[in-house]
């Protein structure tokens, strides 16, 4: 008696395995479910995608941003804009780099336009980083909602399938047929996770490798601009300076106008002429 129920635990463990979740997928996918292929080809792409973007953010447009800045620095303080240049090309031909060498390149040439060269080509470069990490999120929602319509699918064929049999066939059939279906969905959610992994790691990577830039951007942008722009920017007068500036240049101005506006005559112009011969007048009579 203990012997047979020893078996049937034996016979209930060993059933309990043969149901793995992982077991039933790999059997879906030797049964040649077409949706679990999608996804498998979809998890490929985006397990693609995931390492060529962390070996482009980690080992090719990343570098010891404080080490190239400093040395960049100590350079350009010995005014061999030549030596810069160089310097900038043996690091690296992208990233930092590259946007240094342009705007080297361009004070050198034109010291006015460095500024629009450092705008220029770090709107360029900016977009390279963030390049396909969003279709790391669309393949991880297509997956799952791939993995769901194919149970949905099978969940359908199971039901058709049941009400066809007799009752005594029905419970033990729709029982197998029913967790069957459910693993295109579990497979889906499963690989959904992993390619969100995949995803914020590239993200991670991306976004402090765009703070770095642009703390690069902004060193460049104080060792090179203000050479360029101290020539000719305009200094600004002081308020109490400029008021009583204009205020002299108005009275001048005002001057004239007023010498224009009165009368040859001066004061005696004022006098007329009748009050002239009244007097006269007075005079004969007297």
């Amino acid at each position: 008696m203990v012997g047979e129920q020893t078996k049937f635990v034996n016979v209930d463990v060993k059933e309990l395995e043969g149901g793995h979740v992982f077991n039933e997928i790999a059997a879906s996918f030797q049964s040649g479910n077409p949706y679990i292929t999608i996804m498998l080809l979809l998890g490929f792409v985006a397990c693609v995608i995931t390492f060529e973007r962390i070996i482009m953010l980690q080992f090719v447009y990343h570098i010891d941003f404080s080490k190239f800045l400093s040395n960049l620095r100590k350079i350009l303080s010995s005014d061999d804009t030549a030596r810069a240049i160089s310097f900038c090309k043996g690091v690296g031909a992208t990233s930092l780099p590259h946007i240094a060498r342009r705007a080297l390149e361009a004070s050198e040439t034109d010291p006015t336009t460095v500024r629009g060269v450092l705008e220029e080509e770090t709107v360029d470069f900016l977009p390279r980083i963030e390049s396909r990490i969003g279709f790391l999120m669309a393949l991880s929602t297509l997956v799952m909602l791939t993995g769901v319509l194919g149970a949905i699918d099978s969940l359908w064929k199971t039901f058709h399938a049941v009400a066809i049999l007799d009752s005594a066939r029905k419970q033990a059939s729709l029982g197998g047929e029913i967790a069957s279906a459910l693993n295109p969905a579990a497979f889906g959610v499963l690989l959904s996770m992993l390619i969100l992994v995949g995803y914020y790691i590239s993200r991670s990577m991306a976004v402090r490798l765009t703070e770095r830039l642009h703390h690069g951007i902004t060193v460049l942008h104080n060792l090179l601009v203000p050479a360029e722009i101290g020539g000719y920017m305009p200094v600004a007068m002081p308020a109490a300076v400029a008021a009583s500036a204009s205020s002299a240049v108005a009275s001048d101005m005002s001057e004239p106008a007023a010498a224009a506006a009165q009368p040859v005559g001066g004061a005696n112009a004022n006098f007329d002429d009748a009050s002239v011969e009244d007097i006269r007048d007075e005079e004969e009579i007297i």
